[in-house]
């Protein structure tokens, strides 16, 4: 309803689409508006424009909370906060309805599709990290599976190797069993080999001072300066 002083309602689209940003990083929205409004009765040059200015703004406030995968949950928020009669005051307009579309392109739907590729990559290489490269055993047996027939005694061992090297992985004694194993390669006998372990025990345990302070050798002497004082 219309009262006779009131100025007729217009309607303006925005068929060129704005790009409203996302809660997903790089990405924007595609929106194109349909907003329904009424000057005052004192009009002013641009207002139409304002009219845009004001609604676009209002929907990105809305449409950033959101991630790119939303945008069908995006558009209905948005519609909800614009699609109510809004009475605006101290502005030379009224504006009554306003509704959007959101969408995204191409080139947006490939980056979000190959980011959705890319996290569920990294969860499923978490997953094996924490359920099969923990433990070698479940890991020979995952590669024995995967290759057929039975591996040589040195595939497995390389396997192993592997293994522990993933489990290993950013761990302070990672190089120390980096360097266990290549020392550890000239112990073919079981007997040297569990020497070998309780020498490297009773080594780091010193280093650690479980056995009182650790014994270093002596700095060598400096060498002798030409013009230096003699004995």
């Amino acid at each position: 309803m219309r009262w006779p002083w009131q100025r007729a309602a217009r309607t303006v689209r925005c068929a060129e689409p704005r790009l409203l940003p996302c809660a997903t990083p790089g990405i924007h929205f595609e929106a194109t508006f349909a907003i329904a409004w009424r000057p005052a009765l004192r009009t002013r040059p641009g207002l139409e424009e304002l009219v845009v200015s004001r609604t676009v703004a209002r929907a990105r406030e809305i449409a950033r909370q959101f991630p790119a995968i939303e945008v069908r949950s995006a558009q209905d928020a948005v519609n909800a906060e614009l699609g109510a009669v809004q009475h605006t005051r101290g502005t030379p307009y009224r504006c009554l309805t306003a509704r959007t579309e959101l969408g995204l392109s191409a080139a947006a739907r490939a980056a979000v599709a190959q980011r959705r590729a890319d996290e569920e990559r990294v969860q499923r290489l978490r997953f094996l990290r924490t359920h099969l490269y923990d433990y070698p055993d479940l890991f020979v047996l995952d590669r024995i599976e995967r290759h057929g027939g039975c591996p040589g005694s040195e595939q497995v061992a390389d396997w192993h190797r592997l293994a522990r090297s993933i489990a290993a992985s950013g761990q302070w004694w990672e190089p120390v069993l980096a360097q266990w194993e290549s020392v550890g390669r000239g112990f073919t006998d079981v007997e040297l080999q569990n020497r070998a372990m309780l020498a490297l025990h009773d080594a780091l345990e010193a280093l650690n001072g479980k056995d009182g302070p650790v014994s270093l050798p002596p700095d060598p002497l400096p060498p002798a300066h030409a013009g230096g004082p003699r004995a």
